[in-house]
């Protein structure tokens, strides 16, 4: 392979992509592109051209595979956000109800007095004192 390949190879690869990702090791869509055009234009990175198989379905299947798992993985953050949303609805419910809830072993009762949300977890209010709403054991009129 000639080293003005490898070089072309190079840029493409680390040219910055034009998202910040939160996480290093996450790789996006612009990535998998720079990546998979790469191994198409240099079949010789790719694999061994004796591998046998057909390298253009090879490529689509790939591409298939990661818009899959960028879907489940956005999937799994909006069933997360909805499960914390019905969480915090369900306790600002509780407002005013008698409520027994658990405590480092210790049984709790009394009236829910507020409810608060620390980092997307509903927290409720007893005697001034905040719980974990998941704490709940029993909920009474």
């Amino acid at each position: 392979m000639p080293i003005n390949d490898i070089q072309n190879i190079q840029s493409t690869l680390t040219t910055p992509a034009p998202t910040t990702k939160s996480d290093p090791s996450e790789i996006s869509m612009d990535d998998f592109l720079k990546i998979l055009a790469a191994s198409m234009s240099n079949p010789a990175i790719g694999g061994s051209e004796s591998s046998g198989g057909n390298q253009g379905t090879d490529y689509i299947s790939q591409f298939v595979e990661f818009t899959s798992l960028q879907q489940l993985q956005s999937l799994g953050k909006s069933l997360e956000n909805s499960v914390k949303l019905q969480q915090q609805q369900q306790a600002f419910s509780l407002i005013g109800k008698e409520v027994t809830l658990n405590q480092d072993g210790k049984e709790v009762k009394g009236k829910i007095e507020k409810v608060k949300i620390l980092n997307g977890v509903p927290m409720v209010t007893i005697d001034h004192q905040d719980y974990a709403s998941a704490n709940i054991t029993e909920v009474s009129v």
